[in-house]
């Protein structure tokens, strides 16, 4: 009995199983009606169940990892919706590693965006932030040297992205055919794209420098605009991005960088460069407290100014992120974006969340909008302030 006892402990240690997950129901309410009377429902309740399932062996040299997600959403059948966030198989060797399959990855370290986050496409039905990415067919091979980490991917079958139904709150007053989309590629969604990246910690200094080449994530959704029925077909060009993104870590300050130059392939476009510049400020046990107040600012700059797609073409970022380091994990980001060009344009933030039992956590977050100038970003949403309330139950 006890061979079978230290046998069964071994294979324990050398094959891992484990699963967990989470079901969190939300609640938003919007602060208005929405003047186009596209949908003056204010309330918008909605379920989302996530899980994740990881699988080891080989001595730990091989790994699976599977992600699925689905919402349920009461006002938005767009937002209804499944995916798989992963669904990969990993092998790993001293210094070098081989993925395939459905994978995220995060390049960046600014907070109000991300220029350099080019790999995985946004999920914009989750949320309007775009921090939510779909998964992404992907083969990786990462190499790790005393000079460097290479990562290396090829990335076939584009996914598109994700938008909210013209009926739906957050939809920016206009209707997306987002099951027509128009490529540059004639390989369409088949398109193979490429993408490289190096990484190294030299000191104080966090550096990342990428090239992307391939279809771009962001949908061009002004080309085949139709301003009489207010609704257009995403077209994705053709792109090479450069891409840079630094982090200097001195005492109790975070230096922040990102920069990209994006060369089109279609003479329809113009090249342009993009930078983010951003400082953080961390003051522990404030005034005597537990409490760590993190004091965030950041600026971005985009060389096509009002011609930007983007919002962040001439704006100023200022948050503080507010850590109270109890037995509940409670913090708190705030964030307000202001556009430099138009003092009438701006959007504030809040997010927070507590644990109130062993597996429940309490989530809040507030999003406000304004704008009054048609040709604005953020003119689409200036009906559409909302608070979000959730609790998100925690299992395994």
């Amino acid at each position: 009995m006890s061979l079978l006892l230290v046998l069964a402990a071994s294979q324990a240690t050398a094959n891992t199983f484990s699963w967990d997950g989470s079901i969190e129901l939300e609640q938003r309410y919007f602060f208005d009606t929405q003047s186009d009377s596209f949908n003056n429902e204010r309330g918008q309740t909605s379920a989302k169940l996530e899980l994740e399932v990881f699988r080891d062996w080989n001595e730990g040299k091989d790994t699976f990892v599977l992600e699925p997600m689905v919402r349920v959403d009461s006002q938005d059948d767009e937002r209804s919706h499944a995916d798989l966030r992963q669904f990969i198989w990993s092998h790993l060797e001293d210094d070098w590693e081989l993925s395939a399959g459905l994978g995220r990855v995060f390049w960046g370290v600014t907070e109000s965006q991300h220029l350099v986050d080019v790999v995985n496409q946004t999920d914009l039905v989750e949320n309007i932030d775009g921090e939510d990415k779909l998964g992404q067919p992907m083969v990786r091979f990462q190499y790790f040297h005393d000079l460097g980490t290479i990562d290396a991917y090829i990335l076939p079958l584009f996914r598109p992205r994700t938008f909210p139904s013209i009926k739906s709150r957050l939809s920016s007053d206009l209707g997306v055919a987002a099951n027509n989309e128009v490529y540059e590629s004639s390989q369409a969604d088949n398109h193979i794209d490429f993408a490289l990246r190096y990484s190294q910690t030299l000191g104080v200094f966090d550096l990342g420098f990428s090239i992307f080449d391939g279809t771009s994530r962001d949908p061009d959704l002004f080309r085949l605009l139709d301003p009489a029925s207010a609704t257009t077909t995403p077209f994705y060009p053709q792109i090479t991005q450069y891409g840079a993104d630094i982090q200097v870590t001195t005492g109790a300050w975070l230096l922040k960088f990102e920069g990209v130059e994006r060369d089109f392939d279609d003479s329809f476009y113009d090249d342009y460069s993009a930078i983010t510049l951003g400082a953080e400020y961390t003051l522990v046990g404030l005034l005597g407290s537990t409490y760590d107040l993190g004091m965030l600012a950041e600026y971005s700059r985009d060389d096509r100014g009002e011609l930007a797609t983007a919002p962040f073409q001439n704006d100023l970022f200022l948050g503080a992120r507010l850590a109270l380091n109890d037995i509940n994990s409670s913090e708190v980001l705030f964030g307000l974006v202001r556009d430099l060009d138009d003092s009438k344009s701006n959007s504030v933030f809040l997010e927070g969340s507590t644990r109130i039992a062993d597996s429940v956590t309490a989530n809040i977050e507030l999003r406000y909008f304004e704008s009054v100038n048609p040709s604005d970003v953020l003119y689409g949403f200036r009906d559409d302030s909302f608070i979000q309330l959730g609790l998100q139950y925690f299992f395994d």
